[in-house]
This record gives C-alpha cells, sequence and structure tokens, in this order.
C-alpha cells in the first residue's frame, strides 16, 4: 500500500470508522481508537539487545491467522521473560496444546499483553498455581487471580521461555490485545530490538472465474502464475493472461526480514486495476473471536489438497470478517470487453519495505464459438466438481457426433450441450442455485452427483437421508452449502474436506453393520491415511458425533490400551513416556501413597514428569500410573519407589 494509502488506513482505524465484522464484535459495532505509544512497552525477550521473529501477527497458520509475534529465544529454553510493561495477571494457564504455559497481563491502558509457550512461571505465581492444580487435581487448568494478586513492575523477569504447548520449537508468543480483546499489531509500538528493510517476496497468483460466465485464457478454471522478478525490483508474469466476465485473484506471497529464513505474513494488500483501487486488506488489529473465519479467506480446498494457503483478494461469499476497503463488487475484477487492462497488486510489511506486481489482462469475446468439428464422448471419462456454486461436469470425447449430456432432477432429464472444450474434454456447467441435478448421463454413462440439499448460512436447517442425518446450527456456515453425502459400509461422506465449515455441525449415522461391543467404537476422520479421533455417542445402532470438518467419517473399534513407560520411579522425581496408537491420550493420573501427583506433560513427545507440592518431602511407598485413552482403554502401572533410575540399556555393535 502506498505511503498516503496506508497512513490512511491508520487514521481511518483511529478514528474509529473502521468496523471489525460482526463474529468479533457484537451487532458490527465500532472498534475503539487504537493508539501506539512508542516506549510504553518494553521488549519481553533480551531487551536493548538485536532480536529477531520466527512469527509475525497475521501469518497465515492452521485454521487461523497467527495472533501475535513469535520471538526467537537462540533455539533454546530458559530465558527471562520480562513483564511489557506495569501490570497483574489477568488470566495464567497450563495447557497440553495451544499456548502451553501462558500468562496474561493486564496494564492500566486497558490493554493486555500476553506470554506463550512458556516453560516455568517464576514465584510466587508458580507456587500458587502448582497448588491450584493439586487442590483440583489437574495438569492443565485456566485460573483467573483477582486483580492486583500478583503484580509485576515493567522490566521485571515473569517467567522463563519454553516450548511448552503446540510450539513447534523454543521461542516467546508474543501478543498485545486492546480492551475488547481484539489483536493488535505489536511492532507499531517501536521495538528498536527488530529490524526489517528487506521487501516482501511474491510466491505465486492465482486467477479464477467468480461465476458461471467467467472465464480466464477461456477456461472454467483457476489459472496459477508464478511471478518473476525483474532488475529493476519489480515483478512480471512470465505468461499472458486472458479473461472474462467476473474473476477474483488469490495470492501466495511473505514478508521477509532482515537476516532471517523465515517466512511471515504480509501486513498489507492494495489491487489497482486501470489506476482504480478495486482492493485493499490491512490486518493492524482484527477480533479474536473472529480468527477461525480465516478459514473463509484462503482457498481452503487448495490447502487441504497441497498445503499450500492462497489468501483470497476479495470479499468471499459468507464473510464477516472486514478487514477490507473494496470496489463494488467486493474486489473482484471485471473484465467486460476485449480491451488490455493493468493490474498493479502491491504487498507491504509493518515497517513499509514493499514489492509491486504488476500485469496485463486482455479480455476475450463473451461467447467464443466452440469448436467447429465434431465429437462424440467418451462414457468411460466423466468427472464431476462444484466450483462457485457450479456444477462442472467433463467427459472425454472423440470427434465424430455431437456430444451431449443428460441431468436428471428426480427422474426427469434436461439434454444439454457443451459450454466449452478444455483440451479433450467437453465441459458442461449447471449454476446449482437455480437446479441441482441428481445424476448425470454421458454417453452410455451414467453418474451420481450425490447432491442432496441447498442449505443456506445463518439459518438452522436439517437433512435426513435413510441411514444419516446432518443438523446444522445458524453459526455452522460461511456460505451456502450444496450438501452431498454418499454411505459405504461403515464410512460416511460428506461432500469433501476442501470444503470449510465456520463451527458444528451434528451427524447421526447408522453404520451397515453395527459392532457388537460399542463400547470401544468410534467416528474417526479419515485423512491421508491417518484415522483422526471425533469420538460419538451411540443410540441403539446409531452413532452421533459432531465436526468441524467435512470428509470420510469412519467407525473404528480401539481395543489396544495406551502405551506407559516409565524411565524414572525414584523417592525424588517420577518421569516416563505414554503414547496411544489410534484414539490418542485422554488423561493420566498418578497416586504416591494413595496420594495424587502432579504430572506435567509435553504431548509432542508423549513425556511426563512430576512436579512436588513440596520439594523438601520425598516420595514413599507406591506409585500407581493409570493412563486412559479416548477410546475408555486404561494401563496401569503399579511398583515401589526407589533411588534408582532406570537407564536405557547399550547396545554394543558388532565388528564387521
Amino acid at each position: 500500500m502506498h505511503f498516503f494509502m496506508r497512513h490512511y488506513f491508520r487514521a481511518f482505524v483511529r478514528s474509529g470508522l473502521f468496523v471489525l465484522g460482526l463474529a468479533g464484535i457484537a451487532g458490527g459495532a465500532l472498534a475503539q481508537k487504537q493508539s501506539y505509544p512508542k516506549g510504553y512497552y518494553q521488549f519481553p525477550i533480551r531487551p536493548g539487545l538485536p532480536n529477531s521473529l520466527a512469527g509475525g501477527l497475521g501469518d497465515l497458520r492452521s485454521n487461523h491467522f497467527h495472533a501475535g509475534l513469535d520471538i526467537r529465544t537462540q533455539q533454546r529454553e530458559g530465558l527471562p521473560v520480562y513483564a511489557a510493561a506495569e501490570g497483574y495477571v489477568y488470566k495464567v494457564a497450563v495447557q497440553r496444546t495451544g499456548y502451553g504455559n501462558v500468562i496474561y497481563l493486564r496494564h492500566p491502558n486497558g490493554q493486555t499483553t500476553v506470554y506463550g509457550h512458556l516453560l516455568k512461571f517464576s514465584d510466587p505465581l508458580a507456587s500458587w498455581v502448582r497448588q491450584e492444580q493439586y487442590k483440583k487435581q489437574t495438569f492443565e487448568i485456566d485460573l483467573f487471580p483477582e486483580a492486583g494478586q500478583f503484580t509485576f513492575k515493567k522490566g521485571e523477569v515473569i517467567a522463563l521461555s519454553g516450548n511448552t504447548g503446540g510450539s513447534a520449537g523454543p521461542h516467546l508468543h508474543f501478543e498485545v490485545r486492546d480492551s475488547k480483546d481484539n489483536y493488535l499489531n505489536p511492532l507499531y509500538f517501536g521495538f528498536n530490538e527488530i529490524k526489517d528493510v528487506t521487501p516482501p517476496k511474491f510466491v505465486n497468483l492465482a486467477i479464477r472465474p467468480m461465476d458461471i460466465n467467467g472465464r480466464v485464457n477461456g477456461q472454467f478454471d483457476r489459472r496459477v502464475y508464478t511471478p518473476v522478478k525483474l532488475k529493476d525490483g519489480t515483478w512480471r508474469l512470465a505468461e499472458p493472461v486472458s479473461a472474462t466476465g467476473i474473476v477474483g485473484l488469490d495470492l501466495i506471497a511473505f514478508d521477509q526480514m532482515t537476516g532471517t529464513g523465515f517466512r511471515y505474513g504480509l501486513q498489507c494488500i492494495e489491487i489497482k486495476m486501470d489506476g482504480q483501487e478495486v482492493f485493499s486488506y490491512n490486518i493492524e488489529v482484527f477480533p479474536n473471536a473472529s480468527t477461525r473465519d480465516y478459514n473463509n479467506l484462503i482457498d481452503y480446498e487448495t490447502e487441504q489438497a497441497t498445503g499450500q494457503r492462497f489468501l483470497k483478494c476479495y470479499v468471499p461469499d459468507g464473510n464477516q470478517f472486514n478487514l477490507y476497503k473494496t470496489n463494488a463488487i467486493n474486489g473482484k475484477l471485471n473484465i467486460a470487453d476485449t480491451l488490455s487492462h493493468e493490474v498493479k497488486v502491491r504487498i507491504s510489511d509493518s515497517y513499509e519495505n514493499f514489492s509491486e506486481l504488476i500485469f496485463t489482462i486482455k479480455g476475450e469475446p463473451q461467447n467464443p464459438p466452440l469448436p467447429a468439428f465434431n465429437t462424440e464422448v467418451n462414457p468411460e471419462y466423466v468427472q464431476t466438481e462444484i466450483r462457485e456454486n457450479t456444477l462442472v461436469v467433463k467427459a472425454k470425447y472423440y470427434r465424430s457426433q455431437d456430444p451431449f449430456a443428460t441431468f436428471y432432477i428426480k427422474g426427469k432429464g434436461e439434454r444439454k450441450v457443451p459450454n466449452l472444450y478444455a483440451g479433450e474434454s467437453a465441459v458442461f456447467l449447471t449454476d446449482l442455485r437455480k437446479e441441482m441435478p441428481d445424476s448425470v448421463k454421458v454417453g452410455t454413462t451414467t453418474v451420481k452427483t450425490f447432491l442432496r440439499s441447498q442449505v443456506l448460512p445463518g439459518i438452522a436447517s436439517s437433512f435426513k437421508d435413510a441411514k444419516w442425518s446432518v443438523d446444522l446450527d445458524n453459526t455452522s456456515l460461511f456460505d451456502t452449502l450444496f450438501l452431498m453425502g454418499q454411505q459405504n459400509f461403515n464410512a460416511l461422506t460428506i461432500n469433501n474436506r476442501g470444503t470449510a465449515l465456520n463451527d458444528y455441525i451434528h451427524v447421526t449415522f447408522t453404520p451397515e453393520k453395527a459392532p457388537e461391543e460399542k463400547s470401544r467404537t468410534y467416528v474417526y476422520r479419515y485423512l491421508n491415511g491417518d484415522y483422526r479421533f471425533l469420538g460419538g455417542k451411540w443410540d441403539g445402532d446409531l452413532i452421533r458425533f459432531d465436526t468441524r470438518e467435512l470428509g470420510t467419517f469412519v467407525i473404528q473399534e480401539d481395543t489396544v490400551p495406551p502405551r506407559a513407560r516409565l524411565v524414572e520411579h525414584s523417592k525424588h522425581r517420577i518421569r516416563g513416556y505414554v503414547g496411544d496408537g489410534l484414539s490418542g491420550i485422554a488423561n493420566f493420573k498418578a497416586m504416591v501413597n494413595g496420594e495424587w501427583v502432579l504430572l506435567n506433560y509435553d504431548f509432542k513427545k508423549g513425556y511426563i514428569w512430576s512436579e512436588k507440592l513440596d520439594d523438601s518431602q520425598p516420595f514413599e511407598g507406591e506409585l500407581v500410573l493409570e493412563v486412559t485413552d479416548r477410546a475408555g482403554n486404561s494401563t496401569i502401572l503399579r511398583t515401589e519407589l526407589v533411588d534408582l533410575v532406570v537407564k536405557p540399556k547399550k547396545t554394543k555393535k558388532r565388528r564387521r
């Protein structure tokens, strides 16, 4: 975003005119005025010294935008973490995933700073948390001390940095939130410990038709281009682009920072066509409650299939997450003639470093003539998919007679000719908002679409088939869902994993062969050869379960108990490893002479270790360790506590 536009945006936000989205702020209420006082906060790691980041606000992560900074800690744990400003502990938590050990400090200015993935808290906070864990006999805990119970001055050590929770390596997760719990960009508070003069980088640009009449290079297909950087620093597309109708841009690009090899999210995107701004995006501030909207703002289908995270550079249908300033068609491009149109995409970071991609879209005729030759459809190849409210049917053809397809709705057929040709395929398009065919006949081959119902967002609704049903809340969907369903023995497929949900749907399923022993049999989501436990509750031969992801669900029985192995059971310490092959660890419990003992848990390694309430008192008597998986299987280990450390046996290498 150019200099004037960037400062216009900041003024727009600070003036309270920037609406932050219905999901995060009830009723679309206006955001409070934001300010960024320089010097109010000090850097929480190695203040005054050069630092670097592993992540920034707005990075594209799995199912969410990253909410703050990931500050590097020299690839080790145990660095002092300092209070960024005077404040009191508003919340402290211990989590097996997520932020792990985390502290929330509330400050006199009404804002909150968050410190995640900590190794340990400082005393007296650490002792109080441990006492509460023993009182409630739980490792995972959320606590809200009384205001002023634990206070810190600016620069006091509040904890040591670590690698707890869902972190992929040692670092400190650091956030700044306003009084309404919206995430702010910490880099705007003027931390001199971070320097950056490196501009962002383009990776891929995708252009896609946005309705049934749109085309890109003559096709109803998303087309991916790779930008090339020129010697003058600008970026271009190496291939020509032509289009007609309404099209949208998806972008893979990332920020870079001087001295690191990490990739960071973009702060700002601005798109102009023929000199007129059509789209601008600024992730300066966004609501905590809306992070899951991320799945609607990226190309979720491509992300699920390939792992690539394309950000949509237009406002998608069903969006309630307002980070945009757009044209009359929500940031999309309207190519309504056969002229050449210049498009500029400008990306920038928090330090106003920027890069610019410039390319031309040549308008196509809106109704290009189909090939003059005759063709015959090959009935052995018929493919169906749904894109942009459109059913796409592709059939391979030979050149002998006019191809056609018959679309059936409840037994009534309608004959159609191709809308276009793609390579050796005839392509037939149907607007699903007008009609939903249940099958298509091409040549002698009939394929089912498995389309069941059109489900609108914002309305509670349900669908019931003979052996399965789906209930949706008014918050379940981002956008209209063309519900598809197919049962295959003890598996149920609902749409595909590339369809994003905003919230849970509720499913019932009666498998073809219900298990005799249901107490260890549950629903798993099948994904890339892996089974992910969802659970469920049996009601006769029917099982009910909830899911926030679509795809294939299978009934699986888990009768194998979890693994448990002790490496130390001394009077000073208890250590070991736990794990489970299918459903996963649900809980674990250690008792010494009938008294509960706190076991900390690193779920990434499956490592458990004891923490005494009173370090001066040795463990005495019998240790009982019970580990239970989510299917209800348990493993119980009993042993006497000794002064020995069980060390792994060393194996001698054979000489050859």
